[in-house]
């Protein structure tokens, strides 16, 4: 391959520059650097590992003027303060970098009204695109007028491009687990049910079991692990042997409520969260949980809102699936009962 070595500080890099060391065209070059253009993963990721080598930077007025785009993403999220969101926000930060994007984020703090706000914001800005987190299932920006690409990640909603994950999946998948342990009595702290996800796991993790009367007790809660009283009245009652929660923190404001009354975990009761955030690897006992697809979920984001850029025009609506897997650590086992029979059996 072409090699080349890095100007002097006082010479500025040039598209040239960049051509000559990855061994393609100007065009192509100009192609990734403006979005355009139907160029292979592998001969992008190339020229972007130059682009990043030389230090090239682009005349930012100059591609403005040219091509009518800034290079900027808006990235709309309800609560950046989630480690869920963070991750999330993450690879999509990196996924548009390495596309010769930058990114703009702003938090809508969990607010409707603040949705519409700082899509506006974005729009007024010139943004050439935007990856929203709505709230929930309600779509605020019907009556905002975005006229530029939207994707959307994780809610279903009318007419937009979508990139979500197997949250159905992600239930059966938790209830066969616990079910293959032995385990027979469930308590689920389930999300906030007015977003579809939510409903998905639930649905998915109920239909699984079949047997409604092997949940004790359902109860929806917040994505916080700041427990209600009323979750932590039915926690404490002790009449569940796996209590299977909406998503991470809530798993970990249940591991936490268990260690502070001395009920041990896994021995006297598992527990299951969802998402697989970092703290989930940290904690004691390691949180069992359903591991979310953060890294390919941004790098199909930024890459369908690129080609509805690249396509110039509004083609049929996008909908991309990505899987889940279950993840097992030190917060689940058999149930007592099960380890007693299984005790008995060896001796």
């Amino acid at each position: 391959m072409p090699t080349a070595t890095r100007p002097r500080k006082s010479q500025r890099v040039t598209v040239r520059d960049i051509a000559d060391a990855a061994g393609v065209s100007i065009a192509t070059v100009s192609y990734v650097l403006n979005g355009r253009g139907a160029i292979s993963e592998e001969t992008k990721r190339r020229i972007q590992k130059v682009v990043k080598r030389l230090g090239y930077r682009q005349n930012q007025a100059a591609r403005t003027m040219k091509t009518g785009r800034t290079a900027i993403i808006g990235l709309v999220f309800p609560n950046i303060e989630n480690p869920f969101f963070a991750s999330l926000a993450r690879s999509i930060l990196n996924e548009a970098q390495l596309s010769g994007y930058q990114t703009f984020l702003v938090d809508t703090e969990g607010s409707h009204d603040r949705e519409r706000e700082v899509v506006t914001g974005l729009l007024q800005h010139g943004v050439d695109g935007i990856v929203w987190f709505p709230v929930d299932d309600e779509d605020t920006l019907t009556n905002v007028g975005v006229d530029v690409p939207l994707v959307v990640l994780d809610r279903e909603l009318p007419g937009q491009d979508l990139v979500q994950a197997e949250y159905y999946a992600g239930g059966t998948t938790t209830a066969e687990y616990l079910i293959a342990l032995g385990h027979r009595r469930f308590g689920l702290l389930e999300g906030p049910q007015a977003v579809g996800n939510a409903r998905e796991r639930s649905k998915g993790f109920v239909d699984a079991v079949g047997d409604s009367s092997k949940i004790a007790w359902r109860l929806e809660h917040a994505y916080t692990m700041h427990l209600s009283e009323e979750a932590r009245e039915r926690l404490l009652a002790r009449d569940v042997t796996a209590v299977v929660c909406g998503n991470d923190l809530i798993a970990i404001g249940a591991l936490s409520l268990f260690q502070m009354h001395g009920i041990s975990v896994p021995r006297e009761v598992s527990v299951v969260g969802f998402d697989d955030i970092p703290f989930a690897r940290m904690i004691s006992p390691t949180l069992t949980t359903v591991r979310m697809p953060f890294e390919e979920m941004g790098r199909e984001a930024v890459r369908l809102l690129l080609r509805r850029l690249a396509e110039e025009q509004a083609g049929p609506r996008s909908q991309i699936t990505l899987g889940i897997e279950l993840v097992e650590r030190a917060s689940t086992a058999a149930p007592p009962t099960i380890r007693l029979e299984n005790a008995r059996m060896a001796k």
